[in-house]
């Protein structure tokens, strides 16, 4: 009686071979891969890829592993959660294992860089940086993809429903995310579902009474006809479809066109710097150019900068008192696309009439319209008594009360390091002057500006800033005022924008990637002077004081619409010079360093590179190893059998050893003085449940060595041919899995790196 390994019609799922098993589910982690790639919309380069395809790889590979040795989906699910896990930890806090095990230290590290996420994830924009938390969520997106996605397949005997997990992770990353390669990622999922897809259904595919079913041959040719057809289609047609390039339904990013209320001046920055906008705000003709400042923020409550809890009442009409030594400063400012209620200024502004009563708000040293906000035309007439500050006058001036202890506030708990980094860094210095300056210069020398960084100035993100040194004017500016508060010196943070493009001598276009925030350090009976620390800026008129250059985002690209697909970004300044000025001119004096382009030599990539730049590819060649001593005996395995079907003997012989060989393990010996029907005999004693196919093969294997037509007629005519064959690699293979259900797991690892 032949004995099958396929009991009748229906899915092949223990059965399948190793080869089956690995098209598969290779085709599954091309799949997640494809997820992966889709993180390009919310991270800029591709630093984050290879470690998500060794985190895909490691995931789907450890799940192969326990599929082959028969382990127990409630066993071998958890398992490859541990491993995913294992792995994500070992590529991001290797430095915190111990003999390649987590410690304390991991999980500190890991809920320290989960909670900078957790404060802000409300107010992120993309693109974030690929760090600070942000890789960890993402590593964790894409195991829980692959672990569901893996066991549907697999132990649920899904197939297209599979890549739901998946498909949700990328659609969510979308949404959030910005358009780069919004087109490419989408047709890459596409085509690796549709080859995901092909592949499982012919995995699973329904198999006969006889055991056939179709072949790979037969499935690539059309996986490969449909998956082309289906990438022709979204890629060139989907683009072009009415309405592909309309705006959404529900805007998930936030800013939206028109005017919009300011509900806190921090985050309306943001916004605008991570948008990096070419819109324009507001116009001002001014007879000097300035930074315009909105407001300043004097509380720092731990978490963020902002305004004062108590209320502010404003002062009418009295203004800011003009300080000794600034030059009036007229401007007038037009709102195009500004919204809110504050009214941006050069600092300090002693008079301002507008089409509202305006108020002063010395507190915050803002302006601000008490009716209704802001709306385009709307056009104010403001003078500012424009600060002019040297080194004499600064020198040796006391910095100690601001008139409002606000000023020196910190939280109760911030990290010690911010007080220790500020001592150390200005260690020597005479006075709060050569204090300040010394900090400023101690950002600018080295740290890196990067628009990729999120928000928030809590305990954990001043201390990720400190340590990562990468960041934008947010964190320039709040860090550099809570360290100056630790050394006793009053400081808030300004919120505004740069000067803006110079489209005549007395006109600058105020655009949205202009927005900008600088600290500003309190010196008793000057006032409230401004401090540079952001790499790539500089204030109009400071330069004499800071040593920095006048500096902004020019926003000057060759091909913008290009390079905002690729991801690059620019933070190249824009230098105003004085009339009759050339670009070969330093009408400052100042040193050619100073002169050069900050943004020089910057490269995106660079500033999120690794702290251990080999660490993946160490991954990587250990999981090239653990796969070669995996799949070395199943190849060494193929090839004897490939030798073996030479002849209908070797092929007997080999199923033969092979069935009692494994029959040894659970206490079947074996002797050459037995007959096969005798071996069999025993077998159906001692270990019952294999009875039947060894019975089956032994009677075979004895027709085989007593017929009088010998081997050579057995191997091409009678009633033995190759079907034959197939009934009996189908009875050892039965026989394998019988032993392997008997034996405890151990024993299982040692026989498939031992049996031969």
């Amino acid at each position: 009686m032949t004995v099958s390994s396929h009991v009748g019609p229906g899915t092949r799922s223990s059965a399948a071979s190793l080869t089956d098993d690995v098209v598969a589910s290779l085709a599954l982690a091309v799949f997640s891969v494809a997820v992966a790639v889709g993180y390009a919309r919310v991270f800029s380069g591709w630093d984050f890829l290879d470690e998500m395809v060794v985190l895909a790889v490691a995931g789907h590979g450890s799940s192969l592993v326990l599929r082959r040795l028969r382990v127990s989906g409630w066993i071998a699910v958890p398992a490859t959660v541990a491993v995913t896990a294992w792995t994500i930890g070992m590529i991001q806090y290797r430095s915190t294992y111990s003999w390649w095990l987590p410690t304390a230290d991991t999980w500190a590290l890991v809920e320290s860089e989960l909670q900078i996420v957790r404060e802000q994830f409300s107010v992120a924009v993309a693109p974030v940086i690929y760090g600070s938390g942000w890789d960890v969520l993402a590593a964790i997106g894409l195991a829980i993809a692959v672990v569901l996605s893996d066991a549907f397949a697999f132990r649920a005997f899904a197939r297209a429903e599979a890549l739901v997990p998946g498909g949700v992770l990328f659609v969510f990353v979308g949404a959030l995310g910005t358009d780069r390669l919004r087109v490419a990622t989408s047709v890459l999922l596409v085509v690796a579902g549709v080859i995901a897809t092909i592949a499982l259904r012919w995995y699973h595919a329904p198999t006969t009474a006889a055991g056939q079913r179709s072949t790979l041959g037969f499935a690539a040719p059309a996986a490969v006809t449909v998956t082309i057809v289906v990438a022709l289609t979204a890629g060139l047609v989907g683009p072009r479809l009415p309405g592909a390039d309309a705006a959404p339904v529900y805007e998930t990013r936030g800013g939206g066109g028109g005017n919009s209320t300011v509900v806190s001046p921090l985050v309306d920055i943001r916004s605008r710097l991570t948008n990096r906008s070419n819109t324009e705000l507001f116009v001002v003709d001014a007879n000097l150019e300035s930074y315009w400042r909105s407001s300043s923020l004097p509380r720092f409550d731990g978490t963020t900068w902002g305004l004062p809890d108590r209320d502010l009442a404003p002062v009418d009409p009295a203004l800011a008192g003009r300080r000794p030594g600034a030059e009036d400063l007229f401007q007038q400012v037009r709102v195009v696309n500004l919204g809110g209620s504050l009214v941006p200024a050069a600092p300090d502004p002693f008079q301002a009439s507008g089409v509202d009563e305006l108020r002063w708000v010395p507190e915050t040293s803002a302006l601000l319209t008490t009716d209704d906000d802001l709306a385009r035309g709307d056009t104010f007439q403001i003078v500012s008594a424009s600060p002019r500050f040297d080194p004499e006058r600064l020198a040796g001036v006391p910095a100690t009360d601001a008139g409002d202890p606000i000023h020196l506030e910190l939280p109760d708990d911030l990290p010690d390091v911010v007080a220790d980094t500020a001592r150390e860094v200005t260690a020597g210095a005479p006075d709060a002057y050569a204090t300040a300056l010394a900090l400023q210069n101690w950002f600018r020398d080295e740290f890196t500006y990067s628009l990729e960084v999120q928000p928030g100035h809590g305990n954990s993100a001043i201390e990720g800033f400190l340590r990562e040194r990468v960041g934008y004017c947010e964190q320039f500016s709040g860090t550099y005022a809570a360290m100056m508060r630790t050394l006793g010196i009053p400081a808030r943070v300004a919120v505004g924008f740069t000067s803006g493009n110079q489209v005549n001598p007395d006109t600058y276009s105020v655009l949205g990637r202009h927005a900008h925030a600088w600290p500003e350090v309190w010196f008793d009976g000057v006032g409230w002077v401004p401090f540079e620390p952001t790499p790539g800026r500089g204030a109009p008129g400071a330069e004499v004081y800071t040593g920095v250059p006048p500096q902004q985002d020019s926003g000057a690209r060759p091909d913008d619409a290009v390079e905002e697909e690729l991801g690059e970004e620019s933070t190249a300044p824009s230098t105003t010079l004085p009339d009759g000025a050339t670009p070969d001119d330093n009408p400052l004096n100042l040193p050619e360093e100073d002169l050069a382009d900050p943004g020089a030599g910057d490269d995106d990539d660079a500033v999120v590179a690794p702290d251990d730049p080999d660490r993946t590819w160490v991954l990587v060649g250990g999981g090239v190893l653990a796969l070669v001593a995996v799949v070395a005996p199943w190849l060494v395995r193929r090839l004897r059998d490939r030798r073996a079907r030479t002849s209908v003997d070797r092929q007997l012989a080999r199923c033969w050893n092979q069935a009692l060989q494994a029959l040894e393990v659970v206490g079947v010996p074996r002797s050459s003085e037995r007959t096969p029907l005798e071996a069999a005999a025993l077998t159906a004693e001692r270990f019952p449940i294999a009875a039947r196919p060894i019975s089956s093969l032994a009677t075979v294997v004895t027709e085989a060595t007593y017929s009088r037509r010998g081997t050579a007629g057995f191997d091409v005519a009678g009633s033995y041919g190759a079907s034959t064959m197939r009934d009996c690699r189908n009875w050892c293979r039965q026989i394998e899995r019988a032993v392997n259900d008997s034996v405890p797991f151990g024993t299982r690892v040692r026989r498939y790196f031992s049996s031969g």
